[in-house]
């Protein structure tokens, strides 16, 4: 799997808001997950997906170091010329999660999203997935703190010559990506040293 880092927090890149609600759709809209876990398999991007509703389970747990705030997941077979050399096949399959620290003191500090997402580039980069990964810091407020900070984007994509297939290493990539977040969550305590 390939695992690339990218910093979008110029003037004008995409940034996060926490909560969230489309302006052209209100029922499409932020839920705290880890408040309402139950409400998980109840997302249109769960029910017809086991392996994203595993992860946002395992993200959302009660203790986590981390929760999500958005999701999504679309098959295509409209590749970027990149992805048709790289894989040379004919699918993708995958989407994108939203992850914030629980902690609000890490929000507004760039240095561990930067840390989080050099850990997890090292932990991912040797799993032989045919799959990518782009780790998005970005910025993003924080409206219950009314306050700046920082989130990060995760976009995994897999490919294949089938949907089942391709569908079959994204659900690794997904697993692979919640294994390593466990792994390091220990680095980000959850409360401050007082």
């Amino acid at each position: 799997m390939r695992v690339e880092i990218l910093s979008e927090l110029e003037p004008g890149d995409s940034t996060l808001e926490i909560p969230w609600a489309s302006p052209n759709r209100p029922l499409l809209r932020y839920v705290d997950l880890r408040r309402f876990p139950e409400k998980i398999l109840s997302l249109a991007e769960c029910r017809s997906n086991p392996p994203l509703a595993r992860l946002l389970q395992r993200v959302n747990m009660p203790g986590s170091t981390f929760r999500t705030a958005k999701c999504d997941f679309e098959a295509t077979t409209q590749l970027t010329d990149e992805e048709e050399l790289d894989f040379q096949l004919p699918l993708k399959v995958g989407g994108y999660v939203d992850l914030v620290f629980e902690r609000s003191d890490l929000h507004s500090r760039l240095d561990p999203h930067v840390r989080l997402a050099r850990n997890l580039e090292r932990s991912l980069a040797g799993c032989r997935l045919r799959a990518q990964m782009s780790i998005v810091v970005r910025r993003c407020l924080y409206h219950e703190d009314r306050k700046w900070g920082y989130s990060l984007t995760f976009f995994i994509y897999a490919y294949g010559a089938t949907r089942s297939t391709a569908k079959r290493d994204w659900a690794r990539a997904l697993d692979k990506l919640g294994d390593a977040l466990a792994k390091i969550a220990p680095q980000f305590p959850k409360k401050s040293a007082k």
